[in-house]
């Protein structure tokens, strides 16, 4: 009998020790990232591989301050720089091979960035751009290779925390 309704399989499943707040495929491979926080209140990115038979941790990091969100659209697919919000407004690019240290860090929210997305540099279709939404209620637009925000919304008088760009 055929089955009518979609279905979710688990191939393969791995524990792990942090809080996981975002997961994002590395483009064209098999890789994919954990971003989150240990319960000490540290941040953490974590790089996987998929395996055969099982999931295979390449990479890990732990970083002075939680990590909430992450996006590899504001990067070329060849760059495959992982753009993330953390937990203290700053915005940070990771390249996946190196995650000893951003290759771009800036104070992007006055608190917590809730959300993160972007659109990488397509050669004669425009630059890499992200947006960046905070609990400081701010959408911003970012070109990253600017330390300000070429674009920025503010909610007014009431300001609810923005949870998704």
């Amino acid at each position: 009998k055929m089955a009518t309704k979609p279905q979710i399989v688990a191939h393969l499943s791995k524990s792990v020790n942090i809080t996981t707040y975002d997961t994002k495929w590395i483009p064209r491979s098999a890789r994919f990232v954990c971003i989150g926080s240990y319960a000490r209140g540290t941040g953490s990115l974590k790089v996987f591989e998929m395996g055969k038979d099982d999931v295979v941790l390449l990479h890990e990091t732990e970083k002075k301050v939680q990590l909430k969100c992450g996006t590899f659209a504001g990067s070329t697919l060849e760059a495959r720089h992982l753009a993330t919000g953390d937990f203290e407004g700053k915005m940070a690019m990771w390249d996946m091979d190196r995650l000893d240290a951003p290759v771009l860090s800036i104070s992007a929210h006055k608190d917590l960035i809730n959300c993160i997305d972007g659109v990488g540099g397509i050669v004669g279709a425009g630059a890499p751009e992200l947006a960046t939404g905070g609990r400081d209620g701010y959408v911003h637009i970012w070109d990253p290779r600017q330390n300000s925000p070429v674009a920025s919304f503010h909610p007014g008088k009431a300001a609810p925390s923005s949870s998704s760009v």
